[in-house]
């Protein structure tokens, strides 16, 4: 089995100058105008990462107590770790990108209504390894206590099985989860097979232009797309603000932000109503097809639910990305886009700002991981 490390590029130290800040991906959103109607009030977002550490621009108000499911060493069985501590900075940026408001360099957040419910993994840690397991059993604990969105801004393969069964186990709680497809697509586009789990929403990344990055893992997996092009990122150890690429950690951000504003404003809704209206609202690819492997059915526009009052929640317990029924007989089409999936490579080092947790797979046969792979819908 080989291990792949976990990366931080070091990207640029937040300069002052006002020429050289990320591009402004709020403004083409209608953020302002969105926030008049929902602010992501009332909508807990776990985001399961590498923890959360007080740092300016993300007001403490905005993030909950949440909780350490970090494995302790195996010398020091007893020790305990805090939820509001982040050595590696990726999920305090997740966090920012959500909830951030605007000031000492760190993002303005897509939901700063919404809170942040930090679930602290070994991303980032010696212990690093653990994180698979540890993040299922955080999946968990986010559904067991309030969370209707979960974030995934990482992937492993290692302990796909443990969390194939806590995504589950989020959905049978009400929850929507959200995963990042990967920072792979100009190397072997490895993706994550935590998207492939039936209901969870795989994002891509696009540019200030809607265009896809040509890091974005792609695949029949990828649901939807967001902003990940450059942005305000924690640097290296989680000092200071950065300007660097977000990837598809940071698109996934901002799509669990859009979902928390249309749940905001639908609080009745569930997590499969929401997710069929950010998928009829998305802007769909340029070449005019319903979804390309790249976006997914397009880059998430919650303002066309909020400000448009456009896209049908439809039934409350149907997956809109599950194969629609049909009354023909005959044996059950093969889906074509997934039959033969085999297990995909171990992650190796990804791109500026992404965070890969890749605990591998490489001899799937040997370790059995190739059964675990699902085929997670049929696309149309």
């Amino acid at each position: 089995m080989i291990l792949a490390a976990l990366v931080m590029g070091a990207g640029s130290v937040m300069p002052a100058a006002a020429e050289t800040d990320p591009p402004d991906y709020l403004t083409p959103m209608k953020a302002q105008q969105m926030w008049k109607v929902a602010d992501g009030s009332g909508i807990t977002v776990a985001v399961v990462d590498s923890g959360f550490k007080k740092v300016p621009g993300v007001p403490s108000e905005s993030v909950l107590p949440g909780v350490s499911v970090m494995s302790p060493p195996v010398e020091h069985p007893d020790k305990k770790y805090p939820a509001h501590d982040d050595a590696d900075g990726h999920g305090t940026t997740m966090t920012a990108a959500i909830v951030g408001d605007g000031s000492g360099g760190a993002p303005q957040g897509l939901a700063p209504g919404a809170k942040v419910m930090p679930v602290r993994t070994s991303i980032g840690m010696p212990l690093a390894f653990a994180a698979g397991a540890e993040g299922a059993e955080g999946i968990r604990y986010a559904a067991d206590h309030g969370a209707r969105i979960i974030n995934v801004s990482w992937g492993d393969h290692y302990a796909f099985k443990k969390l194939k069964a806590a995504v589950q186990y989020a959905q049978s709680k009400g929850a929507l989860v959200f995963a990042a497809m990967g920072n792979q697509g100009e190397g072997n586009n490895s993706t994550n097979l935590i998207a492939r789990v039936p209901g969870v929403i795989g994002v891509g990344a696009v540019d200030e232009k809607a265009k896809a990055l040509k890091l974005s893992s792609h695949g029949p997996d990828t649901d939807l797309s967001a902003y990940g092009g450059k942005a305000r990122i924690r640097c290296p150890e989680n000092r200071g603000w950065c300007v660097a690429d977000g990837g598809t950690s940071y698109a996934t951000a901002l799509a669990s932000a859009s979902a928390a504003l249309v749940w905001s404003a639908h609080p009745d809704w569930t997590a499969h109503q929401v997710a069929r209206v950010l998928i009829e609202t998305a802007g769909a690819p340029e070449d005019g097809s319903r979804r390309s492997d790249w976006i997914g059915y397009g880059v998430a526009r919650p303002r066309m639910v909020l400000l448009e009052k456009a896209g049908n929640p439809g039934a409350p317990d149907v997956d809109p990305l599950a194969p629609a029924p049909t009354n023909t007989p005959g044996p059950v089409p093969v889906p074509s886009q997934k039959a033969g999936a085999r297990a995909e490579a171990a992650v190796a080092e990804a791109g500026p700002s992404w965070q890969w947790l890749a605990l591998g797979i490489v001899v799937a046969a040997g370790l059995g991981l190739a059964g675990t792979l699902i085929i997670k819908r049929r696309r149309s």
